[in-house]
């Protein structure tokens, strides 16, 4: 007769309590790089598409304005630019159509001839000014247009918080 040998193994299989917590504390400790890697990236996206967004719409102010400037038949308002002249509004006549613009700054605007030029839902205009120079009488004169964007609602965020500068210099051709 062949007698059987049982073995009972007395080996439990499983892991120890310590081992559970370090592997709980390292999917931690990596779960919270990934969660910081994917808030500072979403918030440089938002940071990065505000200030697309000012430029642009500051980009295109200073070209409309640089534009029609440029080809006017002849600045209306300073009557004079000598001496040097810094006013909050300037006002042309269009050498195509003879019709008078007048660029200001005013309600934290840009506006031609009272319709505003910058996106006021988003941002707010600072700083704005036209420089009116002329060396002489017979000289050409040149605008210098000068303003700052700001986000209309900053928040408390840094990458809600910016100021862009705009700035150019502008003498007229049709003088």
């Amino acid at each position: 007769m062949k007698k059987h040998a049982f073995i009972i193994s007395s080996t439990q299989s499983g892991f120890t309590l310590l081992e559970l917590l370090t592997v709980i504390g390292i999917l931690s400790i990596i779960g919270t790089i990934v969660v910081s890697v994917i808030t500072i990236t979403l918030r440089t996206t938002k940071k990065a598409d505000l200030l697309e967004a000012a430029r642009q719409n500051g980009d295109n102010a200073l070209t409309q304005m640089v534009k029609s400037i440029r080809y006017a038949q002849s600045i209306n308002a300073p009557a004079t630019c000598v001496p040097t002249t810094t006013t909050s509004s300037i006002t042309i006549t269009s050498l195509a159509d003879y019709q008078q613009t007048t660029y200001s700054c005013a309600n934290n605007t840009i506006a031609s001839n009272g319709a505003s030029l910058i996106d006021n839902t988003s941002m707010s205009v600072s700083a704005c000014s036209f420089v009116c120079t002329q060396a002489t009488v017979d000289d050409p004169q040149t605008i210098t247009i000068q303003y700052t964007l700001i986000p209309k609602n900053p928040g408390s965020f840094a990458e809600t918080n910016f100021t862009i500068p705009f700035q150019t210099s502008v003498t007229l051709r049709n003088f």
